[in-house]
């Protein structure tokens, strides 16, 4: 029991030694219409979706947007964008503010989250 508290400890310690990261919010995204795919998108959907795109482009530029990206779950599609803001309500505001969420082809959902690990980028000519 011992030996294994000795184990446990340095990760503990290291863990409550971090300074208070950058709050980050996972915005939970996914289609209102229920057969929504990315190749049945209609012809209101189109430009809808391209916003949406853009903005998560700028919000990229901004230093806001951590990550994003489309899960392909078997029963349904939805997005996974996590995003550094001051609170939750500023995430909320981040993803009231996406066009999709606006004109109501995504709905969402903001959760509290911390990225605890991270692959970082290869060096330039190492791949």
């Amino acid at each position: 029991m011992l030996r294994r508290f000795l184990l446990i400890l340095p990760l503990c310690a290291g863990l409550s030694a971090q300074p208070p990261a950058t709050r980050q919010f996972l915005l939970q995204v996914e289609p209102v219409r229920e057969d929504f795919a990315l190749n049945n998108a209609t012809a209101e959907e189109m430009p809808v979706l391209q916003a949406h795109g853009a903005y998560l482009r700028g919000l990229l530029a901004a230093g806001k947007l951590v990550s994003a990206g489309q899960a392909f779950h078997p029963r349904r599609l939805f997005g996974l964008i996590v995003v550094e803001a001051p609170d939750a309500a500023a995430a909320q505001a981040i993803l009231d503010a996406d066009p999709a969420v606006k004109n109501k082809v995504f709905r969402g959902e903001v959760i509290p989250y911390r990225t605890v690990m991270q692959r970082q980028p290869a060096a330039p000519g190492t791949n």
